[in-house]
């Protein structure tokens, strides 16, 4: 019987060109139109590229996985990406007056970001692991665009308001579980 060829084709690790990688560099490119357009208050468009950033961050995760191209690149490149166009737009947000954005979001999620960054690149140095994203956070990250939205859009107070304080509910609680696993993780040795 002829031996069969596996149609899986896993992808070298370390590669760093890959469709993923690109959608993820596009989305992070995509801030500079976002803000541009917030600036002009071009609420449709701004309204198209944040669907389009949204479209590229789902798309890199499906296309890594099902071409089997899941990067160590990628691991880092992707939430990366996100906290660009995310933490760009809030900070955006905060500083104009027209928009009303608390400021302190800006803050809290800036540090919640470096916490989380520094903790999982001293893991990573220390424990020789591969971290991903634990699904809390991806829910907090939906909730973040939803209460950006929210401002954007004005005319729906308060519930821009009880979106965000739902939103830093969520980051806090994932922070939390990130914080847990890298002390678990660190103390496994």
């Amino acid at each position: 019987m002829p031996e069969q060829k596996s149609k899986t084709r896993i992808t070298d690790p370390t590669r760093i060109i890959t469709l993923a990688n690109l959608l993820s560099v596009l989305r992070a490119f995509l801030t500079v139109p976002i803000l541009y357009a917030m600036h002009l208050k071009e609420i449709n468009i701004f309204l198209v590229l944040i669907a389009i950033a949204i479209a590229t961050d789902y798309l890199d995760g499906y296309f890594a996985r099902k071409a089997h191209e899941v990067t160590e690149l990628g691991k880092w490149l992707d939430p990366f990406a996100d906290a660009i166009v995310i933490m760009s737009v809030i900070l955006f947000l905060a500083l104009d007056p027209y928009w009303e954005f608390p400021f302190w979001f800006f803050i809290f999620y800036l540090i919640r970001y470096l916490a989380i960054a520094l903790s999982s690149v001293y893991v990573v140095n220390n424990v020789q692991v591969s971290l991903s994203s634990n699904r809390l956070g991806k829910w907090a990250i939906n909730f973040s665009a939803l209460a950006i939205l929210l401002y954007v859009l004005k005319n729906v107070k308060p519930y821009d308001s009880y979106v965000l304080w739902f939103t830093t509910v969520l980051l806090v609680i994932s922070g939390v579980q990130y914080f847990i696993t890298h002390w678990h993780l660190l103390h496994k040795k």
